[in-house]
């Protein structure tokens, strides 16, 4: 994981320069990556002014990848984690310098594709040299941060901004591999696919910048097409409908169908997880510095309780040492001090069950308790500038809960901190989910999945990214693996969710989810409601219009 920082100036002038902006955003791009800062400035033949800079975390490879990396081709600066794509032989010097030397060895017009086939979370900007060219982007989910910004003689690419008069900033969208063309100053794209939100959020970005965008593949992708079923689907959960979880539960698992549907989820979300935890250095936080060997905490959790994070933390024990703990990380928010809030009390629950299923495992239960005062003083100082350039009430919200509970308490030396983000998308767990199956039966909860689906790289995860890697750690995603993202979409909306009335929630809802909780022993997490983070950790404000802006981010 790493900060990235490119700066491009057409026009110096004596009260500004390359340095004096850097100098601006080094704090926070610094902060991302613990490991490792450096810098490296370029001029063009036309007289532009390039500044490359990046922070490492170093989480893949035997040994640290400074950034930038250069020679006489190419410059390139890479946040990213690639899970799959690239080939065994070659993991050993690291995902950063493999993408390098790929995308200098293919023709420029091949780069996209080449990016294509690679599955795991990147954003990236890439020099060629001898074209004058620009390459940039972020991967199909959104789920590392690049932001642009722009005054009248700069520009800006980086993982993370600060606020300041200078400079004005949005979030790139994830639609594709820009290509900035030095020489005529035009912009052009590569997109993954376009589809209802595509060409507004290419408008935006044109709009920002003040040019056009010629797209350079006009294909149109088709989202997954809704069939009728042959035979109602809630017949299958008819059945279900009086009988106790436990006796529901076992006869879905009963079923031979149901069954293998459980099983192949459960195979390839243990992938997932070992991918994201196997490849990290054996060190903790502060061992890595002298490489010392250790037995501290390397992974964590962001802990609710609920069946997503406990599935999560439950898995993670096959590829954690056992002489190593795990951290759950539980935050809570209370003017009363008491911090007795609902996400706590699901997850002393949740983590007593966890060490009854894994008892050689020494699981930490981190309670993060926040008064109003550290939180009021923290956001203002310090995470505004994270969430920015967003400003909505659910952003404040959601990125102060995460950047507190990221944070962790001051013994935990974690560098990898896992999350239940993706979930409720792929497996229908909103209250919109069971309002569309109210209005309009299968064919609605279709259509509000694929619309979530198709916001998701829009969201939150980029302001997840900036927030929660702040702390030096690496956000990593499990549900939003290619693999599983690939499967569980695959499956029409009533084989994964039945949000029903007549079932209760936290059972009908991501129910295939929560079959497979039940199936690796999680009896108790497996039925718990659905609760936001905002709600669960009592930071937000119930009476509060959640889009609407925030004034404590002004």
């Amino acid at each position: 994981m790493c900060g990235i920082l490119f700066i491009l100036c057409k026009k110096l002038d004596q009260n500004q320069n390359l340095n004096d902006i850097f100098q601006i955003f080094k704090g926070h791009i610094s902060r991302r990556g613990p490991d490792s800062l450096e810098t490296l400035t370029y001029t063009t033949a036309e007289n532009i002014c390039l500044l490359f800079a990046a922070s490492v975390l170093w989480l893949q490879g035997k040994t640290l990848t400074r950034q930038p990396i250069a020679n006489n081709k190419a410059v390139f600066v890479y946040n990213g984690d690639i899970f799959k794509g690239i080939p065994d032989e070659c993991r050993s010097e690291g995902d950063t310098q493999y993408i390098f030397d790929l995308l200098t060895k293919v023709e420029p017009g091949n780069i996209h594709n080449e990016l294509y086939k690679l599955q795991g979370p990147y954003a990236f900007i890439f020099y060629d040299k001898l074209n004058n060219k620009i390459y940039f982007g972020r991967d199909k989910f959104g789920r590392r941060s690049l932001l642009i910004g722009k005054n009248n003689k700069n520009v800006i690419l980086c993982s993370v901004a600060q606020r300041t008069k200078d400079f004005e900033f949005i979030e790139l969208p994830s639609v594709g591999t820009f290509i900035w063309d030095l020489k005529t100053n035009s912009f052009a794209l590569h997109p993954f696919i376009q589809n209802d939100n595509f060409k507004k959020k290419v408008e935006e970005l044109e709009q920002f910048l003040e040019h056009n965008i010629i797209i350079l593949n006009t294909e149109i992708v088709q989202d997954q097409i809704f069939y009728e079923p042959s035979s109602n689907p809630t017949d299958m959960y008819k059945s279900l409908e009086n009988m106790n979880i436990d006796d529901a539960v076992s006869l879905l698992l009963n079923n031979k169908d149901w069954m293998s549907k459980v099983t192949t989820l459960h195979s390839l979300l243990t992938d997932s997880i070992r991918r994201r935890i196997s490849s990290q250095p054996k060190f903790c936080k502060i061992c890595i510095k002298d490489k010392l060997p250790c037995n501290h905490c390397t992974v964590g959790v962001l802990f609710s309780g609920g069946v997503d994070c406990s599935i999560l933390a439950l898995l993670s024990d096959q590829f954690v040492e056992k002489d190593r703990p795990i951290d759950l990380f539980n935050v809570a928010f209370d003017e009363t001090k008491d911090y007795k809030t609902p996400d706590r009390l699901t997850g002393l629950e949740t983590f007593q069950e966890l060490q009854n299923i894994c008892p050689d495992r020494e699981w930490r239960f981190n309670e993060v308790n926040i008064t109003k005062l550290e939180l009021d003083e923290r956001r203002h100082v310090h995470i505004v500038d994270l969430i920015y350039p967003l400003k909505s009430v659910l952003d404040d919200s959601l990125g102060c809960a995460l950047w507190f509970a990221s944070r962790g308490v001051v013994d935990s030396n974690c560098r990898v901190l896992l999350v239940g983000m993706g979930a409720d998308e792929l497996f229908g767990g909103y209250t919109k989910h069971r309002a569309a199956f109210k209005r309009a039966s299968w064919s609605g909860l279709h259509e509000i999945l694929i619309e979530d689906w198709q916001n998701l790289p829009y969201r939150n995860l980029g302001r997840d990214d900036r927030v929660v890697s702040d702390h030096g750690r690496q956000l990593r995603t499990p549900y939003l693996d290619e693999q599983v993202v690939n499967y569980v979409r695959g499956l029409q909306c009533w084989e994964k969710t039945c949000p029903s009335d007549k079932l209760r929630h936290g059972f009908g809802d991501k129910i295939l989810l929560r079959s497979l909780a039940y199936h690796l022993g999680l009896k108790k997490a497996a039925f718990l409601k659905k609760r936001a983070l905002q709600f669960g950790s009592r930071i937000a404000n119930s009476k509060e219009v959640a889009n609407e802006v925030s004034s404590r981010l002004c």
